[in-house]
């Protein structure tokens, strides 16, 4: 039998779940999709699929061999467009995967000059602040915080890090006072972003390498970084942001940076994608843009530090 043409067939009837659609879309007849499935299974030793009058569903070794089938059949269409001088320029849909915040306030600049780069490139923009299956949820790269990758099949490329500051409205601190040092921080109004910091004890470390652990009540917790800054501008209390998240509040002075001797734990962001030996060109494009875009961001914010405070950024 011929086993490509059978696991191009199987994976459209897993994708379309039905005989019926899967012959549709092949341009092929119904019993010839039942017998190419049934032939495979025969081949396999093993059945693939549970079917009923009702519903079909995959047995664990139909979904083991859908995964492989995926990866067989891309690794060959990906090879064949390498070397075709007819699909070098890139093209089709791009689905990408990032927190709400980081897509928000860093990917505007990049998915503009890539799309001006690659108009040919349809981007999909997947909002997802949770753990994400790039395979199985069929998304060609993703960017998450370095703690969330896991996954030996994944390539992860370091995008950016991001330093955390602790601060309040200066309305706040006209009618509280302005903590000094991180103890003080328990005689305020704390604003916690549960899943940054799971616990209540936040740790800062010193410039001579001491570590100052805090163990704070908070007044309002909060899983959106986004609502917590929000509360802070309106002055409800202290909240400790990502940099990235603040930089044009502590510009404008809507926020002011406290404690600034004191550091909090970085956040690293990477960018992940299939470990595949050849990349399509449209996932190839937005890594390279995307890798040179915050590697030239880090240089020039490196540039602008005292030297004292670049010694201490997260790398």
């Amino acid at each position: 039998m011929d086993i490509l043409n059978a696991m191009k067939i199987y994976v459209k009837v897993v994708e379309v779940n039905s005989y019926a659609h899967a012959a549709e879309a092949l341009d092929m007849s119904v019993p010839r999709i039942s017998r190419t499935i049934s032939d495979l299974e025969d081949y396999l030793g093993t059945r693939l699929l549970q079917r009923t009058t009702r519903r079909m569903s995959q047995t664990e070794a139909g979904r083991v061999y859908l995964e492989r089938c995926r990866q067989i059949l891309g690794d060959i269409d990906e090879t064949h467009a390498m070397l075709s001088s007819n699909t070098m320029m890139a093209s089709g849909r791009l689905r990408i995967a990032a927190p709400a915040l980081f897509a928000m306030r860093k990917l505007g600049p990049i998915l503009r000059d890539y799309q001006k780069q690659h108009p040919r490139v349809t981007i999909e923009l997947i909002i997802a602040d949770r753990a994400v299956d790039l395979i199985e949820e069929e998304h060609d790269l993703g960017i998450f915080e370095a703690r969330h990758v896991t996954g030996q099949t994944l390539v992860s490329r370091h995008l950016m890090s991001t330093d955390f500051y602790t601060c309040a409205s200066p309305a706040y601190l006209a009618e509280h006072g302005t903590p000094l040092h991180p103890c003080e921080l328990v005689r305020h109004t704390y604003i916690a972003f549960r899943t940054e910091y799971r616990s209540e004890e936040i740790s800062f470390d010193t410039a001579d390498g001491k570590n100052v652990p805090v163990e704070l009540k908070p007044a309002l917790y909060t899983n959106n970084i986004g609502m917590a800054r929000e509360c802070a501008l309106s002055g409800l209390g202290i909240a400790t942001l990502s940099a990235y998240l603040v930089e044009d509040d502590l510009a404008t002075g809507k926020l002011v940076r406290l404690l600034p001797e004191f550091r909090l734990p970085g956040r690293e962001f990477r960018l992940v994608y299939a470990n595949r030996k050849f990349l399509p060109a449209k996932v190839k494009a937005f890594i390279d843009l995307a890798i040179d875009h915050f590697r030239e961001e880090e240089a020039s914010q490196a540039e602008s530090l005292p030297a004292v405070e670049s010694d201490s950024r997260v790398s």
